[in-house]
């Protein structure tokens, strides 16, 4: 489907540099008083600029501020209920314990007597491998509580823990680790140089970029000569962008890998100077070579013509660029898909390229000080144990999610007694939360650090 609309003109890049040392367009109060504040948003790795307006102690208002050099504006709808989150009367606001069934508020010293109440017997009878820890996305976008959280799981022990991102963004982790030996070495469009972007399980309109977000990421995006967004959703990219692919859900990697049969069929691929730097190509060719567009057109949805013509297109645009993103991870072949967005990219010539998908030269690592990320030992690994049950592979030191309340229910050596839960509601967010909530009142003991209970907090 395609949309019509005005011929680009590809302005000039603004001056950030100006930017930053520009004043606020409004005088700002100071800390603790009532008046307009500047903050950035914790919720997501956009990290939007905010201007939140404080009246009688209580915020009246919040807005993205135009002033940010990075968000230029933007702001989405959790950002705006920041000041609800804040004000919201069913927020906790003090220890809780439960005493006979009801939930009663206490002092820090008390509840830390609690805590170890509740963990050392079963610590002492099963050992640490009976407790285990589900950490929620906030600590992604938080440096101290990631930081201390990381603490409690290294100093406790705790071999096995689980997070959202076995649902979320892992596939490509490990697709990474895979293709470069690096877990977070995302590269991302050069979207300021490419002429073509193709966006695969992706909504920058929305989300303000996430791995390519940049000042003005939807200005930008609509100054490159041809969009083309597949997805099942007509989301607002696919609206502002000149083609709009409608794909069968879960299928994406069934349509790249007939991208990858044209190109090889047609003779199209174009390794250029990265042919020394790859293996593995007869193989992918063999692998391709029975996934032809017209055995996919009828799984995708999309035509097997079209299938071709994006394959040329591909490849026969000097800058181009194939993104995805979590639309393409939460689903059955996740880590195929994500790895395929790579290859397609890497056989059409345009992967560490200006104008197409590359790797960021940031100043430094990670605030957290961490080493840089890379191979371990020499090798690429991940599988290093498999769940007790279904016999799930680890990947970045966790196990699917979806493991957990088999591994509750179960009995036998290793079963799951204990769970200390973190700024997360798995019964609500993870796939069969309804079997998770049936589980969760057999542990013997259940610690939440949270500001609410919820579906899954009041199991505590």
């Amino acid at each position: 489907m395609n949309n019509r609309r005005e011929p680009r003109s590809h302005s000039p890049r603004p001056n950030y540099r100006e930017a930053v040392t520009a004043e606020p367009s409004q005088p700002l109060a100071a800390p603790g008083q009532d008046g307009r504040h500047l903050y950035t948003c914790p919720l997501c790795e956009a990290m939007c600029g905010l201007q939140i307006e404080v009246a009688d102690g209580r915020v009246t208002g919040i807005r993205g501020n135009p002033d940010d050099v990075w968000s230029r504006g933007h702001l989405c709808p959790k950002g705006v209920s920041l000041g609800e989150i804040h004000a919201d009367p069913d927020r906790i606001r003090a220890p809780m314990i439960k005493v006979d069934g009801q939930w009663r508020e206490v002092d820090w010293d008390t509840a830390f007597r609690r805590c170890t109440e509740l963990l050392a017997p079963v610590i002492a009878e099963h050992g640490i491998g009976a407790v285990t820890c589900y950490t929620g996305n906030p600590l992604a976008h938080s440096f101290s509580l990631g930081r201390y959280t990381g603490v409690l799981l290294g100093m406790s022990g705790i071999p096995v823990s689980y997070s959202p991102g076995t649902v979320d963004q892992w596939p490509k982790n490990l697709s990474s680790h895979l293709m470069y030996g690096n877990w977070w070495g995302f590269p991302v469009p050069d979207i300021e140089r490419t002429d073509l972007l193709v966006v695969m399980g992706a909504n920058p309109a929305a989300s303000q970029g996430s791995l390519l977000a940049a000042p003005d990421v939807m200005g930008i995006i609509e100054r490159i000569d041809r969009v083309i967004v597949v997805d099942p959703v007509r989301t607002a990219t696919a609206a502002k962008a000149d083609e709009w692919l409608p794909i069968t859900p879960g299928t994406d990697a069934a349509l790249l890998m007939a991208v990858v049969h044209t190109l090889f069929d047609e003779d199209l691929a174009t390794l250029g100077p990265l042919a020394d730097h790859v293996d593995g190509v007869d193989a992918l060719r063999d692998a391709a070579r029975d996934w032809s567009p017209e055995r996919v057109a009828p799984v995708t949805g999309i035509e097997a013509v079209r299938i071709r013509q994006l394959a040329r297109q591909l490849a026969g645009t000097e800058r181009a660029v194939v993104y995805g993103r979590i639309g393409l991870c939460n689903q059955e072949f996740g880590s195929l898909a994500s790895w395929l967005v790579d290859v397609v990219n890497i056989l059409t010539g345009h992967f560490d390229t200006p104008g197409g998908a590359m790797f960021p030269r940031p100043a430094a690592w990670t605030i957290t000080a961490q080493p840089q990320p890379g191979l371990e030992g020499g090798l690429a690994e991940f599988g290093r144990w498999r769940t007790r049950v279904r016999g799930a592979k680890e990947v970045l030191g966790q196990v699917p999610v979806s493991c957990l309340a088999e591994e509750i229910e179960t009995p036998g050596e290793g079963q799951i007694r204990a769970l200390i839960t973190v700024a997360g509601n798995p019964v609500l967010s993870t796939p069969a939360g309804h079997r998770l909530d049936e589980v969760l009142p057999k542990l013997d003991a259940m610690i939440a650090v949270d500001l609410w209970l919820n579906e899954t907090t009041r199991h505590a």
